[in-house]
Protein backbone atom coordinates (compact mmCIF):
# COMPACT_ATOMS: atom_id res chain seq x y z
CA UNK A 1 0.00 0.00 0.00
CA UNK A 2 1.18 3.60 -1.22
CA UNK A 3 1.38 5.23 2.18
CA UNK A 4 2.12 8.95 0.64
CA UNK A 5 -1.40 8.33 -1.37
CA UNK A 6 -3.76 10.10 0.56
CA UNK A 7 -6.99 8.45 2.78
CA UNK A 8 -10.37 8.21 0.99
CA UNK A 9 -11.58 9.73 4.14
CA UNK A 10 -9.05 13.15 3.50
CA UNK A 11 -10.07 13.25 -0.52
CA UNK A 12 -14.03 13.02 0.67
CA UNK A 13 -13.53 15.67 3.75
CA UNK A 14 -11.45 17.98 0.90
CA UNK A 15 -14.48 17.50 -1.65
CA UNK A 16 -17.20 18.28 1.05
CA UNK A 17 -15.41 21.80 2.21
CA UNK A 18 -14.81 22.81 -1.46
CA UNK A 19 -18.96 21.78 -1.96
CA UNK A 20 -19.13 23.79 0.92
CA UNK A 21 -17.05 26.76 -0.19
CA UNK A 22 -18.03 26.73 -3.60
CA UNK A 23 -22.16 27.13 -2.01
CA UNK A 24 -21.47 29.97 -0.06
CA UNK A 25 -19.50 31.91 -2.39
CA UNK A 26 -22.84 31.33 -5.02
CA UNK A 27 -25.26 32.08 -1.79
CA UNK A 28 -23.42 34.93 -1.43
CA UNK A 29 -23.08 35.99 -5.24
CA UNK A 30 -27.11 35.58 -5.36
CA UNK A 31 -27.53 37.70 -2.34
CA UNK A 32 -25.89 40.38 -4.18
CA UNK A 33 -27.47 39.68 -7.21
CA UNK A 34 -31.17 39.80 -5.77
CA UNK A 35 -30.55 43.01 -4.20
CA UNK A 36 -29.01 44.27 -7.20
CA UNK A 37 -32.76 42.86 -9.25
CA UNK A 38 -34.96 44.34 -6.95
CA UNK A 39 -33.45 47.94 -6.82
CA UNK A 40 -33.49 47.67 -10.65
CA UNK A 41 -37.06 45.91 -10.47
CA UNK A 42 -37.97 49.67 -8.31
CA UNK A 43 -36.11 51.89 -10.64
CA UNK A 44 -37.46 50.59 -13.57
CA UNK A 45 -40.85 50.46 -12.82
CA UNK A 46 -40.88 54.02 -11.46
CA UNK A 47 -39.71 55.20 -14.89
CA UNK A 48 -42.18 53.34 -16.89
CA UNK A 49 -44.80 54.15 -15.02
CA UNK A 50 -43.40 57.76 -15.52
CA UNK A 51 -43.36 57.94 -11.66
CA UNK A 52 -39.94 58.73 -11.08
CA UNK A 53 -39.05 62.08 -13.35
CA UNK A 54 -43.03 63.01 -13.90
CA UNK A 55 -44.18 63.80 -17.05
CA UNK A 56 -43.57 67.73 -18.48
CA UNK A 57 -46.72 70.10 -18.22
CA UNK A 58 -47.05 73.41 -18.69
CA UNK A 59 -47.81 74.89 -15.10
CA UNK A 60 -43.66 75.04 -15.04
CA UNK A 61 -43.37 76.86 -18.21
CA UNK A 62 -42.48 79.72 -15.87
CA UNK A 63 -39.08 79.01 -14.40
CA UNK A 64 -36.15 80.32 -15.67
CA UNK A 65 -33.33 78.97 -16.73
CA UNK A 66 -31.18 80.37 -13.74
CA UNK A 67 -33.70 79.92 -11.02
CA UNK A 68 -33.64 76.19 -11.57
CA UNK A 69 -31.27 73.64 -9.82
CA UNK A 70 -29.02 71.03 -11.60
CA UNK A 71 -31.05 68.58 -10.63
CA UNK A 72 -34.19 70.70 -11.59
CA UNK A 73 -32.71 70.78 -15.09
CA UNK A 74 -32.35 66.78 -15.13
CA UNK A 75 -36.06 66.32 -14.05
CA UNK A 76 -37.39 68.61 -16.33
CA UNK A 77 -35.11 67.13 -19.27
CA UNK A 78 -35.69 63.07 -18.68
CA UNK A 79 -39.68 64.64 -17.99
CA UNK A 80 -39.94 66.30 -21.61
CA UNK A 81 -39.17 62.49 -23.22
CA UNK A 82 -41.38 60.14 -22.17
CA UNK A 83 -39.76 57.80 -24.67
CA UNK A 84 -35.94 58.27 -23.01
CA UNK A 85 -37.78 58.03 -19.85
CA UNK A 86 -39.50 54.43 -20.86
CA UNK A 87 -36.71 52.85 -22.74
CA UNK A 88 -34.53 53.73 -19.70
CA UNK A 89 -36.80 51.76 -17.74
CA UNK A 90 -37.43 49.19 -19.63
CA UNK A 91 -33.50 48.37 -19.88
CA UNK A 92 -33.50 48.49 -15.99
CA UNK A 93 -36.77 46.01 -15.44
CA UNK A 94 -34.86 43.73 -17.99
CA UNK A 95 -31.76 43.52 -16.32
CA UNK A 96 -33.64 42.80 -12.92
CA UNK A 97 -35.32 40.47 -14.75
CA UNK A 98 -32.54 38.45 -16.84
CA UNK A 99 -30.58 38.33 -13.00
CA UNK A 100 -33.20 36.63 -11.85
CA UNK A 101 -32.45 33.73 -14.28
CA UNK A 102 -29.65 31.83 -13.81
CA UNK A 103 -28.66 31.29 -17.37
CA UNK A 104 -28.89 34.99 -18.44
CA UNK A 105 -27.07 36.13 -14.87
CA UNK A 106 -24.42 37.73 -17.43
CA UNK A 107 -26.62 39.68 -19.62
CA UNK A 108 -28.62 41.12 -16.58
CA UNK A 109 -25.53 42.16 -14.90
CA UNK A 110 -23.79 43.60 -17.93
CA UNK A 111 -27.22 45.80 -18.45
CA UNK A 112 -27.35 46.30 -15.11
CA UNK A 113 -24.03 48.12 -14.97
CA UNK A 114 -24.68 49.87 -18.31
CA UNK A 115 -27.56 51.40 -17.10
CA UNK A 116 -26.19 52.35 -13.47
CA UNK A 117 -23.13 53.32 -15.24
CA UNK A 118 -25.06 56.26 -17.16
CA UNK A 119 -26.97 57.18 -14.37
CA UNK A 120 -24.18 57.48 -12.11
CA UNK A 121 -22.50 60.55 -14.01
CA UNK A 122 -25.98 61.76 -14.88
CA UNK A 123 -26.33 61.58 -10.73
CA UNK A 124 -22.47 63.50 -10.08
CA UNK A 125 -22.86 65.75 -13.37
CA UNK A 126 -26.42 66.94 -12.14
CA UNK A 127 -26.06 66.92 -8.13
CA UNK A 128 -28.58 64.57 -7.68
CA UNK A 129 -28.02 63.23 -4.20
CA UNK A 130 -27.73 59.63 -4.68
CA UNK A 131 -24.60 59.13 -5.66
CA UNK A 132 -23.23 56.85 -3.64
CA UNK A 133 -26.56 54.55 -4.49
CA UNK A 134 -25.83 54.22 -8.38
CA UNK A 135 -22.11 53.82 -7.67
CA UNK A 136 -23.26 51.05 -5.09
CA UNK A 137 -25.18 49.58 -7.64
CA UNK A 138 -22.50 50.17 -9.89
CA UNK A 139 -20.20 47.98 -8.05
CA UNK A 140 -22.59 45.34 -7.57
CA UNK A 141 -23.25 45.12 -10.98
CA UNK A 142 -19.22 44.12 -11.19
CA UNK A 143 -19.45 42.01 -8.50
CA UNK A 144 -22.30 39.76 -10.17
CA UNK A 145 -20.53 39.92 -13.18
CA UNK A 146 -17.05 38.26 -12.02
CA UNK A 147 -17.39 34.51 -12.77
CA UNK A 148 -18.21 35.45 -16.01
CA UNK A 149 -15.50 38.17 -16.88
CA UNK A 150 -12.81 35.41 -18.46
CA UNK A 151 -15.09 34.30 -20.67
CA UNK A 152 -16.40 37.50 -22.01
CA UNK A 153 -12.98 38.97 -22.34
CA UNK A 154 -12.02 36.15 -24.74
CA UNK A 155 -15.06 36.64 -26.22
CA UNK A 156 -14.16 40.92 -26.73
CA UNK A 157 -10.16 40.08 -27.14
CA UNK A 158 -10.45 36.84 -29.80
CA UNK A 159 -8.56 34.93 -28.15
CA UNK A 160 -8.49 31.00 -26.57
CA UNK A 161 -11.56 28.89 -26.86
CA UNK A 162 -14.90 30.14 -25.52
CA UNK A 163 -15.92 27.67 -22.92
CA UNK A 164 -19.71 26.88 -21.49
CA UNK A 165 -20.32 29.90 -18.95
CA UNK A 166 -20.34 28.54 -14.65
CA UNK A 167 -23.63 28.02 -13.83
CA UNK A 168 -24.49 29.12 -10.21
CA UNK A 169 -25.39 25.85 -7.76
CA UNK A 170 -27.08 27.02 -4.49
CA UNK A 171 -28.39 23.50 -3.77
CA UNK A 172 -25.83 21.31 -4.27
CA UNK A 173 -28.34 18.19 -3.42
CA UNK A 174 -29.42 17.38 -6.97
CA UNK A 175 -33.11 16.08 -5.97
CA UNK A 176 -34.01 19.21 -3.86
CA UNK A 177 -32.29 21.11 -6.44
CA UNK A 178 -34.78 19.80 -9.46
CA UNK A 179 -37.28 21.58 -7.14
CA UNK A 180 -35.61 24.61 -6.46
CA UNK A 181 -34.75 24.94 -10.31
CA UNK A 182 -38.46 24.73 -11.43
CA UNK A 183 -39.54 27.28 -8.00
CA UNK A 184 -36.88 29.58 -8.63
CA UNK A 185 -38.18 31.26 -11.32
CA UNK A 186 -41.71 31.23 -10.28
CA UNK A 187 -40.77 32.95 -7.09
CA UNK A 188 -38.31 35.43 -9.36
CA UNK A 189 -41.64 36.34 -11.20
CA UNK A 190 -43.62 36.65 -8.28
CA UNK A 191 -41.35 39.13 -7.17
CA UNK A 192 -40.68 40.97 -9.68
CA UNK A 193 -44.49 41.25 -9.89
CA UNK A 194 -45.07 42.45 -6.26
CA UNK A 195 -42.50 45.19 -6.47
CA UNK A 196 -43.76 46.16 -9.72
CA UNK A 197 -47.35 46.54 -8.13
CA UNK A 198 -45.82 48.25 -5.04
CA UNK A 199 -44.37 50.66 -7.06
CA UNK A 200 -47.00 51.60 -9.31
CA UNK A 201 -49.20 52.10 -6.41
CA UNK A 202 -46.48 54.54 -4.73
CA UNK A 203 -47.72 57.01 -7.11
CA UNK A 204 -51.27 59.20 -7.08
CA UNK A 205 -53.57 58.62 -9.64
CA UNK A 206 -52.57 60.94 -12.95
CA UNK A 207 -54.77 62.25 -15.04
CA UNK A 208 -54.76 65.41 -17.75
CA UNK A 209 -57.55 68.10 -17.88
CA UNK A 210 -57.39 70.56 -20.49
CA UNK A 211 -59.88 72.74 -19.95
CA UNK A 212 -59.92 76.61 -18.20
CA UNK A 213 -57.60 77.56 -16.97
CA UNK A 214 -54.75 75.28 -17.85
CA UNK A 215 -52.68 76.89 -19.96
CA UNK A 216 -49.67 80.01 -19.88
CA UNK A 217 -51.21 83.22 -19.17
CA UNK A 218 -49.68 87.12 -18.95
CA UNK A 219 -51.63 89.68 -17.03
CA UNK A 220 -53.08 92.53 -19.55
CA UNK A 221 -55.60 94.01 -17.30
CA UNK A 222 -54.82 94.77 -13.22
CA UNK A 223 -57.19 97.02 -11.71
CA UNK A 224 -54.85 97.39 -8.73
CA UNK A 225 -52.12 100.57 -9.22
CA UNK A 226 -48.60 100.13 -9.26
CA UNK A 227 -46.43 100.64 -6.85
CA UNK A 228 -43.75 103.31 -6.81
CA UNK A 229 -40.86 100.83 -7.29
CA UNK A 230 -40.68 98.16 -9.62
CA UNK A 231 -38.29 95.85 -6.59
CA UNK A 232 -41.96 96.45 -4.31
CA UNK A 233 -44.33 95.92 -7.15
CA UNK A 234 -45.82 92.15 -5.96
CA UNK A 235 -48.83 92.75 -8.62
CA UNK A 236 -49.00 89.88 -10.96
CA UNK A 237 -47.13 89.57 -14.12
CA UNK A 238 -47.98 86.20 -15.30
CA UNK A 239 -49.12 82.58 -14.44
CA UNK A 240 -49.30 78.95 -15.44
CA UNK A 241 -51.75 76.14 -15.03
CA UNK A 242 -50.73 72.74 -15.04
CA UNK A 243 -53.27 70.30 -16.82
CA UNK A 244 -51.55 67.36 -15.73
CA UNK A 245 -53.25 66.22 -12.76
CA UNK A 246 -52.19 63.82 -9.85
CA UNK A 247 -54.65 62.97 -7.45
CA UNK A 248 -56.83 65.86 -8.37
CA UNK A 249 -54.07 68.61 -8.11
CA UNK A 250 -52.40 70.35 -10.86
CA UNK A 251 -48.69 72.23 -10.61
CA UNK A 252 -49.16 76.05 -11.33
CA UNK A 253 -46.41 78.97 -11.14
CA UNK A 254 -47.22 82.53 -10.67
CA UNK A 255 -44.73 85.51 -11.36
CA UNK A 256 -44.99 88.77 -9.82
CA UNK A 257 -43.90 92.20 -11.35
CA UNK A 258 -41.25 92.58 -8.84
CA UNK A 259 -39.44 89.34 -10.56
CA UNK A 260 -40.25 86.52 -7.85
CA UNK A 261 -41.68 83.37 -8.69
CA UNK A 262 -44.25 81.51 -6.96
CA UNK A 263 -44.83 77.62 -7.39
CA UNK A 264 -47.32 75.02 -5.79
CA UNK A 265 -50.54 73.19 -6.71
CA UNK A 266 -54.06 74.07 -7.24
CA UNK A 267 -57.28 72.32 -6.90
CA UNK A 268 -60.62 72.89 -9.22
CA UNK A 269 -63.09 72.82 -6.52
CA UNK A 270 -66.45 73.79 -8.99
CA UNK A 271 -67.69 75.91 -12.04
CA UNK A 272 -64.81 78.49 -12.23
CA UNK A 273 -63.55 78.37 -9.18
CA UNK A 274 -59.59 77.06 -8.43
CA UNK A 275 -58.20 77.06 -5.17
CA UNK A 276 -54.10 77.69 -5.13
CA UNK A 277 -51.36 76.65 -2.45
CA UNK A 278 -48.07 78.68 -3.12
CA UNK A 279 -44.70 79.26 -1.96
CA UNK A 280 -41.12 80.68 -3.58
CA UNK A 281 -38.61 78.80 -4.70
CA UNK A 282 -36.54 76.64 -2.26
CA UNK A 283 -33.64 78.24 -0.88
CA UNK A 284 -30.59 76.62 -0.64
CA UNK A 285 -29.26 75.25 2.37
CA UNK A 286 -33.29 75.43 3.38
CA UNK A 287 -34.08 71.56 4.46
CA UNK A 288 -36.91 69.91 2.44
CA UNK A 289 -39.00 69.62 5.89
CA UNK A 290 -38.46 73.22 6.80
CA UNK A 291 -39.73 73.76 3.42
CA UNK A 292 -42.78 71.96 3.74
CA UNK A 293 -43.54 73.18 6.98
CA UNK A 294 -43.57 76.53 6.08
CA UNK A 295 -47.16 78.43 5.18
CA UNK A 296 -48.05 78.70 1.93
CA UNK A 297 -50.22 81.66 0.31
CA UNK A 298 -53.34 80.07 -0.20
CA UNK A 299 -56.03 81.87 -2.19
CA UNK A 300 -59.38 81.31 -4.26
CA UNK A 301 -59.94 82.29 -8.17
CA UNK A 302 -62.78 82.78 -9.62
CA UNK A 303 -62.52 82.90 -13.53
CA UNK A 304 -64.63 83.12 -16.25
CA UNK A 305 -63.53 82.66 -19.80
CA UNK A 306 -64.38 85.55 -22.16
CA UNK A 307 -65.44 85.59 -25.90
CA UNK A 308 -62.36 87.01 -26.98
CA UNK A 309 -60.48 83.86 -25.09
CA UNK A 310 -59.28 85.85 -22.57
CA UNK A 311 -59.72 85.24 -18.61
CA UNK A 312 -61.24 87.21 -16.03
CA UNK A 313 -59.99 86.47 -12.77
CA UNK A 314 -60.88 87.63 -9.48
CA UNK A 315 -60.63 86.51 -5.63
CA UNK A 316 -57.82 87.04 -3.12
CA UNK A 317 -57.55 90.48 -3.51
CA UNK A 318 -57.07 90.19 -7.26
CA UNK A 319 -58.93 91.32 -10.24
CA UNK A 320 -57.22 90.38 -13.45
CA UNK A 321 -57.95 90.25 -17.36
CA UNK A 322 -55.46 87.28 -18.45
CA UNK A 323 -54.74 86.81 -22.01
CA UNK A 324 -53.13 84.01 -23.68
CA UNK A 325 -49.28 82.99 -24.00
CA UNK A 326 -48.72 81.32 -27.08
CA UNK A 327 -44.92 81.95 -27.28
CA UNK A 328 -44.79 80.40 -23.75
CA UNK A 329 -46.48 77.02 -24.98
CA UNK A 330 -43.87 75.88 -27.59
CA UNK A 331 -42.00 73.62 -25.60
CA UNK A 332 -44.93 71.93 -24.89
CA UNK A 333 -46.93 72.16 -28.21
CA UNK A 334 -43.96 72.46 -30.35
CA UNK A 335 -44.06 67.94 -30.68
CA UNK A 336 -42.05 65.65 -32.63
CA UNK A 337 -41.28 65.72 -36.17
CA UNK A 338 -39.23 63.43 -38.23
CA UNK A 339 -38.36 65.07 -41.68
CA UNK A 340 -37.63 69.06 -41.59
CA UNK A 341 -39.61 71.67 -40.73
CA UNK A 342 -39.51 74.77 -43.01
CA UNK A 343 -38.34 76.92 -39.57
CA UNK A 344 -35.23 74.33 -38.85
CA UNK A 345 -33.32 74.56 -37.09
CA UNK A 346 -35.47 75.74 -34.31
CA UNK A 347 -33.28 76.27 -31.65
CA UNK A 348 -34.14 78.67 -28.98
Amino acid sequence: MNESAPSPDYTVEKQLARTAGVTLVWWAHGIVRLLLAVAMVYYGVAKLVFGQFGVTDMGDALIAQGEMSPMGVLWRMVALSPLFQFLGGLAELGAALALLWRRTIPLGAVLAGASMALVFVLNLGYDVPVKQISLALLIMSVLVLIPWMPRLSRALLGHGEIRPGPVPVLIPWRPLARVTNVLGPIAALALVGLIGWGVSGMYPERSTDETTPAGVWTVQEDAAAPAAQLSEDTRWSAIAFGEVEYGGLASVQLRRADGELLHGRYERTGEGTVELSLRPLRDPGTTAQEYIDSEPTELTLSIVEREDGTLHATGGGQDLVLAPNDSAMVLYERGFSWGVRPDDPFNR
